[in-house]
């Protein structure tokens, strides 16, 4: 174990003795490399043999394989500028292809219209689409766990079709005993609208989890932590790797020194420190505070849990197995959760074009049996689910090995925000410790959640209080937050103004579409449930009340874009303009027939014509009014 010390005048901004940042994942990292840049000295503590925590990659028999998959795609410009900085030309643009496996059949996800609809059948999809209407009608306000937050957006059939099985498969507990906090972070910016949008006319790259391509580091994910640890080495920075951290002690709550220990050799060492960020388990760090917290902090920190995860690699005798980056396995026939296959990444990932590896994954509990499984019999078990589902066939596996992965995922579940409140209310109290990243702010963070904590400790060094760390990745994006508030003061500003003629035609020509696809579901409702043997009046009414439905949401989301506090109220005021709409296009009908002496097919496309018009104008001024209640969808559902 080897540790530099320095003289004062190497110091910059203050700072007396070196950062120590422990930990050597994707945050902590971030962290050290704006530092470096700051021109501040740093001293990196990483437990394992080498860094990148869960984003790291390692090689196998010439493979370079990573810890299932972890897609390099993010809207945050800091991380975005990181990536560039230190990967410059060694990334490579990969097609997204990820599917689900449910009842037998690989959905495409992003889904495709197409597909679901002669996947699952016309009966099914009429559940979906009469579920996720129930639920816009009668909206949960205030969702109280994971279940009712996915059905209040999406309904209850895409929740039990979609999300149920997978969700309790990776979680071990029901689906209403995990927070909504969880679908809050995870699935934020997606809707059923939007996703039925983007299975009709494809994906516009603004929602996240819909992302068709992602970049990646040519040599696995673990490239851009290797080159991290190569600039910090160059600018004279310590990385300290296989050393755990046995000791936090400070000061009247200023950490002053921590004490470190090689796990080869056993020496202990006490060192000094400026600043102290720290990305280790915060159920760890909690207990490695000299002069410890209140009982109540400890037992708070001893409450909150993990799920760990076990990795199956299987090297398969095929170099065309299947297209999929990853896949879904929606499947209570087998415990397999997800499977990654490495050669659909980077090819230079790859020793040769004749073997694919895969990544079989799956989650447990410390107690569960699964845990204790020996390794043989985990790649007997991969393989014979891989081979029940039909990913596998005749391919022969040559080769395989398994990583277990203790606490991979922080559970959102029980007094979680309870606990978290108690730990969060002790740690105030230091002026120099931060908590960043998955497993340190015990967030459920995708990367890029994690290299933004660490950049923001970072700029916190510099400037005290800039951020604040616990904000990262909540319900709405940190970084957003800013962009939203700006886009909503120049909305104020020109709220006033008449819009210009070109967006007035744009908005006509949006309308004009929006109600042909709601004509399209009212003809196709009716069509379903005359043939289902419903009497025609009462089909009537049902898929006019689809229809209508429709073109309110889809007016409302890609035409106008105003949403009132009160939906009920706006939904009235809209199907009474569409009401007034139809009196007035069979009134102007009548007139060109009776009266003007019109063929009556050009009649009606004049009237239609007239009452398009009508009807937008009225829409505009009433329906999609800009009421001081109003709010654009950005600022609800970011």
């Amino acid at each position: 174990m080897r540790y530099h010390y320095y003289n004062l005048a190497n110091f910059k901004f203050g700072v007396m003795e070196p950062i120590y940042i422990l930990g050597g994942g994707p945050a902590g990292l971030a962290a050290a490399y704006n530092l470096t840049q700051q021109g501040q000295q740093v001293v990196v503590v990483e437990r394992d043999t080498q860094v990148g925590g869960l984003a790291k990659s390692f090689e196998y028999k010439g493979f370079i394989l990573d810890y299932g998959p972890h897609r390099f795609y993010t809207k945050l410009a800091p991380v975005l500028k990181l990536w560039n900085q230190v990967l410059k030309e060694e990334q490579v643009t990969v097609n997204r292809l990820t599917r689900i496996y449910y009842g037998g059949k690989y959905f495409s996800y992003p889904l495709k219209a197409k597909q679901v609809l002669f996947a699952l059948g016309w009966l099914e999809n009429l559940r979906i689409i009469s579920s996720y209407f129930a639920a816009r009608l009668f909206p949960n306000k205030s969702p109280n766990n994971f279940a009712e937050w996915v059905i209040d957006k999406f309904g209850r059939r895409l929740f039990e079709i979609f999300f149920e099985g997978y969700t309790e498969k990776l979680w071990g507990i029901p689906c209403n005993q995990i927070s909504a906090d969880w679908a809050a972070q995870r699935i934020k910016g997606l809707s059923f609208i939007k996703a039925a949008w983007n299975a009709i006319f494809g994906n516009d790259g603004k929602v996240k989890t819909l992302i068709d391509q992602f970049q990646f580091p040519r040599l696995g994910s673990g490239q851009l932590y290797e080159k991290i640890v190569d600039y910090l080495q160059e600018n004279n920075q310590t990385v300290l790797l296989n050393t755990e951290v046995v000791r936090v002690h400070h000061d009247n709550f200023k950490v002053t020194h921590v004490t470190l220990k090689n796990r080869q050799t056993q020496e202990q060492k006490t060192v000094p420190c400026g600043n102290v960020i720290s990305s280790i388990p915060i159920t760890h760090l909690m207990q490695q505070i000299e002069s410890p917290p209140t009982v109540e902090v400890i037992q708070a920190a001893k409450s909150l849990k993990f799920r760990n995860t076990i990795l199956v690699y299987l090297i398969v005798e095929s170099g065309d197995l299947f297209p999929d980056n990853w896949l879904y396995i929606n499947d209570p026939r087998v415990q397999l959760g997800r499977v990654t296959n490495f050669a659909n990444w980077s090819p230079e990932m790859l020793p040769n074009s004749q073997q694919t590896p895969l990544c079989c994954e799956y989650w447990c509990n410390f107690e569960d049996n699964l845990w204790q499984c020996p390794e043989d019999e985990l790649r007997i078990k991969a393989e014979e689910e891989l081979r029940k589902i039909g990913l596998l066939k005749q391919e022969k596996i040559v080769d395989g090995f398994v990583v277990r992965l203790p606490r991979t995922y922080p559970i959102y579940a029980g007094n979680y925000k309870e606990a978290l409140a108690e730990i969060k209310g002790y740690l105030q109290s230091f002026e120099n410790l931060q908590l960043i990243g998955r497993y340190g702010a015990f967030k459920y963070n995708n990367q890029d959640h994690s290299l933004l904590m660490g950049i923001l400790a970072a700029e916190n060094i510099i400037t005290p209080n800039k951020h604040d760390l616990w904000a990262v990745n909540s319900d709405s994006e940190y970084v957003e937050e800013a962009n939203v508030e700006a886009t909503t003061t120049a909305a104020k500003e020109t709220g006033s103004r008449r819009p210009p003629l070109p967006q007035l035609l744009q908005q006509f020509g949006a309308y004009l579409f929006t109600g042909g696809t709601a004509t399209v579901v009212d003809v196709l409702v009716f069509s379903i449930l005359t043939q289902a043997g419903l009497w025609y009046v009462y089909a009537l009414g049902i898929s006019w009340f689809f229809g209508l439905s429709t073109n309110f949401w889809l007016s409302r989301r890609f035409v106008f874009g105003i949403y009132w506090n009160n939906w009920w109220i706006q939904y009235a005021v809209f199907a009474s303009v569409a009401l007034n709409s139809l009196l007035a296009n069979l009134g102007l009908l009548q007139l060109l027939i009776n009266e003007v002496d019109w063929n009556p097919t050009f009649a009606r496309l004049v009237s239609s014509a007239c009452v398009a018009m009508i009807s937008f104008t009225g829409h505009k001024l009433y329906s999609f009014s800009q009421p001081q209640s109003a709010s654009k969808l950005s600022e609800i559902e970011t």
